[in-house]
């Protein structure tokens, strides 16, 4: 574990949120052994939460900073979204994909590098020489680019399945709504991003996407 080397971490106190937080990891089928407050606020103004280690040992993470700046609804709607993370496997089963992703394209890159074609018209001798790194580091900025809408729009359906499953089990989507216009106010975001850059790079739903989202659960 590499968590405490940048945070140091307290059990919550014995008090109806940590309940209602053990109720709600409970509602959606995720083992938690503790929840735990980390010190975040010493480098990060982000507010979040996460669920943490596997088996029996998990416990969710709660950010100070989170607690200092957010009713309980609404931190309670950030750790529902990060219990569904939990529940789904999303961690688990997005390193996979990552790593059968990177094989891929380590793969792709030997051979299109050892190509004569490839060869010729750069004056590298395949993938061995430091001749061949500019040409490397070129495909790998390009095929990032081009990879970015796959893992954009994988990522937008696993947060908008996290958001969804959130609200099934805390039943009060005015917290989420609240929770958007505050981390958009927080963080200065862009309600309405530009079409194209939401599509090829946006990890998350919109703001305004996610309300809506909470919207259709009868949230006002």
């Amino acid at each position: 574990m590499v968590e405490p080397i940048f945070n140091d971490f307290e059990s919550m106190s014995d008090d109806p949120l940590k309940e209602q937080i053990l109720d709600l990891a409970e509602t959606e089928g995720v083992s938690i052994d503790d929840v735990l407050v980390a010190d975040a606020s010493r480098r990060t103004t982000t507010l979040n939460a996460y669920v943490s280690g596997f088996g029996g040992s998990a416990r969710v993470v709660v950010y100070d900073n989170l607690l200092d700046s957010a009713p309980d609804d609404q931190v309670l709607s950030v750790v529902a979204h990060e219990l569904a993370h939990a529940k789904n496997r999303d961690v688990l089963v997005g390193t996979a994909v990552g790593a059968a992703g990177a094989a891929f394209g380590i793969g792709l890159l030997a051979l299109v590098c050892s190509s004569a074609a490839v060869r010729r018209r750069t004056g590298t001798d395949g993938v061995t020489g430091a001749a061949v790194v500019p040409l490397v580091l070129a495909l790998v900025a390009v095929g990032t680019l081009l990879a970015s809408p796959v893992e954009s729009g994988i990522s937008r359906k696993i947060e908008t399945r996290a958001d969804v499953v959130a609200l099934e089990s805390t039943r009060d989507p005015d917290a989420l709504i609240a929770l958007q216009q505050h981390l958009c106010i927080r963080a200065v975001c862009d309600p309405t991003p530009v079409g194209w850059a939401q599509w090829w790079f946006g990890s998350h739903p919109t703001a305004l996407e996610r309300i809506a989202i909470a919207r259709a659960f009868g949230g006002s």
